[in-house]
């Protein structure tokens, strides 16, 4: 008869093909990643009671928020909400470069589309869009399928909008190095300086503005919703990461550089406030700062993307100071499994959010729970795919 040890054995085997991946990896950009992530999912988890309709529980949610609580979330979080997509941005620049030196731009282009472009089409394109339906037929009274997708005009991504703009930036750089492979490295006097990053950010307003005033901000795209309205303070970051690895910025941001970032984010974000302020005794309808030809559209595109800009650049900073080393919460474990509780973090907390619908308590201790058991789940529910479905582990 096998004995009882054969259970431990193969989870050893698991434990040390974790460690071995985790030893290889930089600490801080890892333990940042869970971080983020786990951010991401319980910003999700909120959403799903706040009456933005910034998430797709929002939109059949049985309680809300009160307006208290509403407005406390606002100004606490959004500031921080519209530097995590950008700080990761930055990362993957940063990662990307030395990638594709190292692989080559053919292997990196098809380890891409192995690890973003299959979970891209797998959760945004198939599970994602059939989850939202499925949820919105039973709560939402939603037509027939194709009457849905009609009047929704384009193919809901979700958070996933994220994997695959990474994907279109991932292959565009690896297609522009193959391109120039031979040709001398561009040389530079000095290195980043702030006088560049005000340039990259004044160059990413223009763009900003200029797209919104085809696909304002939060609005759908045609065909597929991939966020482009956010997409040129995006690609302004990724590009950005890709020009500041030749600097090692993934050992260390500049001092003076780190900084002066903090400087910039921090008077962003009281300038945003003053917009608000303006706004308010003016008069002016919020629709304004969306999109189109008026002076608050352009102004909220400054801010927006001056915190995507030079807000990463003070956060990477300050992770290379206080996250490079062991922390509680972001083991070896949860470091190999936040790509997969990233992608799978819709269909855990619609899970929980229908599970508690019932539960009759108020929306900010149904927000906790989802909040908290999302997290979990999500990272747990990560780590048994990998560890467990042959397969999954090459792609997430």
């Amino acid at each position: 008869m096998p004995s009882g040890g054969g259970a431990t054995d193969h989870g050893d085997v698991r434990a040390s093909a974790t460690e071995q991946w985790a030893s290889r990896r930089r600490l801080y950009v890892d333990n940042l990643k869970v971080i983020l992530i786990a951010a991401v999912i319980a910003g999700h988890a909120v959403l799903g009671y706040a009456p933005l309709d910034s998430w797709s529980y929002a939109d059949v949610r049985e309680v809300s928020l009160s307006s208290v609580t509403g407005i406390v979330l606002l100004v606490l979080a959004a500031p921080f909400g519209l530097l995590v997509i950008p700080l990761l941005f930055l990362i993957a620049g940063l990662l990307t470069a030395p990638s594709v030196e190292r692989k080559g731009s053919r292997r990196f282009a098809t380890d891409r589309l192995l690890r973003l472009g299959v979970p891209f089409a797998v959760f945004a394109l198939l599970m994602w869009p059939a989850l939202e339906y499925a949820l919105f037929r039973w709560l939402g009274a939603a037509p027939d399928p194709w009457t849905y997708l009609l009047a929704e005009r384009s193919l809901d991504t979700g958070v996933l909008w994220f994997v695959g703009a990474l994907l279109v930036f991932s292959l565009t750089y690896a297609g522009w190095a193959r391109a120039r492979r031979g040709a001398p490295a561009p040389r530079r006097r000095g290195g980043i300086r702030i006088g560049h990053l005000f340039a990259l950010a004044g160059a990413a307003t223009v763009a900003t503005f200029l797209v919104r005033l085809v696909v304002p901000f939060e609005e759908d795209n045609w065909f597929i919703d991939l966020n482009i309205w956010e997409w040129p303070a995006c690609a302004a970051v990724f590009g950005l990461g890709i020009v500041a690895a030749r600097e090692d910025w993934l050992s260390a941001v500049p001092d003076r550089l780190g900084r002066q970032s903090r400087t910039v984010t921090l008077a962003a974000v009281g300038a945003a406030g003053l917009l608000a302020l303006a706004m308010l005794l003016l008069g002016l309808p919020v629709d304004l700062i969306w999109g189109g030809w008026h002076w608050p559209a352009l102004a909220f595109a400054a801010g927006e993307v001056t915190l995507s800009v030079f807000g990463p650049v003070w956060l990477l900073a300050v992770a290379q100071r206080h996250l490079d080393r062991r922390i509680a919460i972001a083991g070896p474990v949860a470091r190999r499994s936040a790509y997969g509780a990233f992608m799978l973090q819709g269909p855990v907390l619609i899970g929980l959010a229908l599970a508690l619908r019932p539960v009759p308590v108020p929306a900010e201790v149904k927000a906790m729970l989802v909040a908290v058991a999302g997290v979990t789940c999500s990272f747990v529910l990560s780590r048994l795919l990998i560890e467990r479905v042959p397969g999954v582990a090459r792609v997430l």
